[in-house]
């Protein structure tokens, strides 16, 4: 909610402590299921030391996550990005059809055949590659309710999300910004020319799927009319402001959220606001990515830390690759 990310209900009449309260009760609940045990302020202290209790906490987490994690995902990679879940141990297999068309070529009233053609798609395997999450969790103050286990899966699941998307997005870019892009996909400098240019191309060699402009806010900037060029937008003046524009010459635009590198030193951004992409969501999505099982998690008693910490490790299996057999443009403004 106060994301702004609309990720299921939200009762704006009660405050986030009565929320933290029921929150932090009904996963004690849940954790007193799977643990066969009963969990309360007399006997926190003990039932801190139960194994059972230890799994049955983090085994919650791992649920939690896991059912947390694809609603924040779609909304910032689906765009571009195919997902597919796998199970442990397994890889996931891609099938990338022929882009080009068939030759047409000229034939006779006589001629019962004329060049044979035959296509042939090709398979990628994708392999995930597992990421690591290491933090200390103190369990008397988790059982004490001193310590949020709420929070604790909330700051889990925009870490990986966070890295998730920066990976999907570099495989995008890496794709888009390659060498081997051809020029009349990739301009440097921006005019209005040769952004439709661009959009008119990938429209057409995606088979007629519509494209659309996809960006940074501050990189679809760069694309809003000019007064320089005698360019003027009314707005209301009781409501005044400026708005991005959501369509350009009839291609809509897309605003991709900004992500934290996580650099507290420089606060630099992850996505680059000096280009926009040009895609086509319709087709082939541009990237391929893979979850392999769910989330797992280990920790040792806290006992065995000089500061009665357990350290709690979460661990997710996932990949991203520039692969489609779609086309997409990129304009670099400078």
């Amino acid at each position: 909610e106060t994301q702004k990310r609309n990720i299921g209900a939200y009762d704006s009449s009660r405050t986030l402590a009565e929320k933290e309260q029921k929150m932090h009760t009904q996963l004690l609940s849940e954790v007193q299921k799977l643990a066969g045990v009963e969990l309360n302020a007399d006997n926190a202290r003990r039932m801190a030391k139960n194994p059972m209790v230890t799994w049955a906490t983090f085994a919650v987490v791992e649920a939690m996550i896991d059912a947390v994690l694809p609603l924040t995902l779609i909304d910032s990679i689906g765009t571009y990005t195919e997902m597919r879940n796998v199970g442990f141990g397994d890889s996931a297999s891609f099938d990338i059809e022929p882009r080009t068309l068939m030759t047409v070529s000229q034939g006779a009233n006589a001629q019962r055949t004329s060049f044979i053609q035959k296509q042939f798609k090709t398979t990628k395997t994708l392999v995930a590659v597992n990421h690591v999450i290491t933090t200390q969790v103190s369990m008397y103050k988790v059982l004490a309710g001193l310590e949020s286990l709420a929070e604790f899966v909330r700051k889990a699941v925009v870490s990986i999300e966070t890295e998730m998307t920066k990976d999907a997005y570099s495989a995008m870019r890496a794709g888009l910004t390659a060498v081997t892009m051809p020029a009349n996909l990739k301009v440097t400098g921006y005019s209005q020319a040769d952004l439709l240019k661009i959009c008119e191309r990938v429209t057409a060699y995606n088979g007629g799927a519509k494209a659309i402009i996809v960006g940074t806010t501050s990189a679809i900037a760069n694309i809003l009319p000019n007064g320089a060029d005698g360019w003027r937008i009314n707005t209301d003046g009781n409501n005044m402001g400026i708005h991005l524009i959501k369509n350009f010459f009839d291609y809509d635009i897309m605003v991709l959220p900004q992500v934290a590198t996580g650099d507290y030193a420089t606060f630099d951004m992850a996505l680059n606001d000096n280009e926009v992409y040009i895609i086509s969501p319709s087709s082939d999505k541009l990237v391929k990515g893979v979850l392999e099982g769910s989330d797992l998690t280990n920790s040792n008693d806290y006992y065995d830390n000089a500061n009665l910490t357990s350290d709690a490790t979460i661990n997710k299996r996932w990949a991203f690759e520039f692969l489609s057999n779609a086309v997409a443009g990129c304009v670099q403004f400078s």
